[in-house]
């Protein structure tokens, strides 16, 4: 795993606070069909309290836990405020990339929600606009939009 230098170099909560959102407008939400580990956000989310928790980037195989079978149906516009956020906090590893990168982790979760198959993400904000727009023109234009807002 590896440590954050300084739990300042990004803000995980950041990113949280938007799976807590997506959450809290869930229909099976505080119910006996809620279970974090079978559902993409659910499973995000415990990987982000993990990492605040223990203070680590990484968590080693994690990617291949994600719920694959979560078909639950997501709107672009409640995903792409996330995946914008994701976006913000990348470090933009390019050649040091690891998949199992908590943000890294997030941002698959959520892609799966609307994509029809993964972004391999390529170490870039630009570069990875791009691939979303392959996918996804509206998507691709909602999280521009969303990074334009910050900055």
């Amino acid at each position: 795993m590896r440590s954050l230098k300084n739990l300042n170099e990004v803000n995980l909560e950041a990113i949280y606070k938007h799976f807590e959102k997506l959450c809290s407008g869930c229909d099976k939400l505080n119910t006996p069909e809620c279970r974090e580990s079978s559902c993409l956000i659910g499973f995000g989310k415990r990987a982000l309290r993990f990492s605040i928790s223990k203070g680590v980037l990484d968590i080693a195989g994690a990617k291949k836990m994600i719920p694959t079978g979560d078909f639950k149906v997501y709107y672009l516009e409640v995903i792409a405020p996330g995946l914008a956020e994701t976006c913000r906090q990348c470090r933009q590893c390019q050649d040091n990339h690891s998949p199992d990168c908590v943000i890294a982790l997030a941002r698959t979760c959520l892609e799966y929600t609307v994509l029809q198959s993964e972004i391999d993400y390529p170490g870039s904000v630009f570069q990875y606009l791009a691939k979303v727009r392959d996918q996804a023109p509206e998507l691709s234009a909602l999280i521009a939009a969303e990074l334009k807002k910050s900055s």
